[in-house]
């Protein structure tokens, strides 16, 4: 009989679906979107503690080269890094847009100096993949994936071994 042909169809159906595992729950990351010259940046919003306009930074002598200087924030001596260098991307030129984002990494507080930022999103960890070993050089084992957003890639960056095992010497080794 064709009816129960179909019935036995969908009670075996409903046996398979019952008995296939669960899919894993979608996690998304949460980030902070910012710009360094023409590419977009992503780090986890768990890390900013707030975004500033760029006020009067002050150079310090003998300060490390990616050090852009000091700053005060509402009376508390914030150092600037300017990350650019630690990418390969030339000094940043203060504009309008230019922010600082104030972040915590390994317990230091610390400003980065960015172009402008972007926007806070989340997304999907299946959008993530490992950037191409073609592309990698020494100095981009801070990058943790490239996610597609829309029409535009967006860099991962781990911000602890972006700044160095320290948090801001270039010269000494980065965290694993």
């Amino acid at each position: 009989m064709p009816g129960h042909d179909l019935l036995a169809f969908t009670d075996q159906l409903g046996l398979a679906t019952s008995a296939a595992p669960a899919a894993p729950a979608d996690r998304e990351l949460h980030l902070v979107l910012f710009r360094l010259g023409r590419e977009e940046y992503g780090v986890p919003i768990t890390l900013v503690r707030e975004i500033v306009r760029v006020q009067d930074v002050t150079r310090v002598p003998h300060a490390p080269a990616q050090i852009r200087g000091v700053m005060n924030l509402r009376g508390r001596i914030l150092p600037v890094v300017e990350i650019r260098g630690r990418l390969g991307l030339e000094p940043a030129v203060l504009t309008q847009e230019s922010r600082v984002v104030v972040v915590e990494v390994q317990k230091r507080t610390l400003g980065l100096l960015v172009d402008a930022v972007a926007q806070v999103t989340r997304i999907s960890e299946r959008l993530i993949v490992s950037p191409p070993e073609e592309v990698r050089s020494a100095g981009a084992e801070a990058v943790t994936g490239v996610a597609r957003l829309g029409d535009r890639l967006l860099i991962l960056l781990d911000l602890a071994r972006l700044l160095g095992a320290d948090g801001i010497d270039s010269s000494s080794p980065t965290a694993p």
